[in-house]
């Protein structure tokens, strides 16, 4: 009895460790549990790194690619995606890293008028903010010509497509918190959008203004 007790402990301690992950961010040791996240592992140790398509709530995708970081391979790596490893070296503010979210933050900022309603209005808009962070006060690219519009046929939600980065936030805030499957994807390229059902108006979808969308 006693022998097998004594394996089984050792059994749990050697599970226990294996559990844990060790790595290091920004030059700090740390240690975490396997399968977080590298952005959840620097975030519960104090280290920001900038996301927009990501919510805490919602199940990370990665279209943004904001949160890319160095972990040691041939490509950058988004942070939201990718879960950590035992012995991993990771680095979230190296050269590369800054000049790949600069040109990221340029290409999103050329497909979004600025300042757009809600900065104008509240102040608050994620994308201008980290770009004013940055230090870009106009991207290098051509803005976007073509004209997404607007959906005002909701008495209760202004829809502005132009303000859109397909982050996808409200899509699967629709989807997979209240389940209405409502919202989509549309398009390809430039052309690409956010859809109510099948591209019907907004206040002619199914759509039951439960909010969810705009509070993503």
């Amino acid at each position: 009895m006693t022998e097998r007790g004594a394996n089984n402990s050792v059994g749990r301690e050697t599970k226990e460790a294996r559990a844990e992950i060790r790595l290091t961010i920004n030059g700090v040791c740390v240690t975490v549990a396997a399968g977080t996240s590298i952005l959840n592992a620097a975030r519960q140790h104090g280290i920001q790194i900038p996301v927009l398509c990501h919510q805490p709530n919602e199940r990370p995708i990665g279209v943004c690619r904001i949160c890319s970081v160095e972990a040691g391979e041939k490509n950058l790596s988004a942070a939201c995606l990718r879960p950590v490893e035992e012995g991993m070296v990771v680095n979230t503010g190296s050269g590369r890293v800054k000049r790949a979210r600069r040109v990221l933050l340029e290409l999103l900022l050329a497909e979004h008028p600025s300042p757009c309603v809600r900065q104008q209005r509240s102040g608050d808009c994620e994308l201008e903010t980290l770009a004013k962070v940055e230090g870009i006060v106009a991207p290098r690219f051509h803005l976007r010509s073509a004209a997404r519009g607007k959906d005002d046929s909701s008495l209760a939600i202004a829809v502005d497509h132009e303000a859109c980065i397909l982050c996808d936030r409200c899509v699967r805030a629709c989807n997979e918190v209240r389940h209405n499957y409502v919202l989509g994807r549309r398009g390809k390229g430039y052309q690409a959008g956010i859809a109510f059902d099948l591209d019907d108006p907004m206040g002619m979808s199914s759509c039951i203004a439960c909010g969810e969308c705009m509070v993503s």
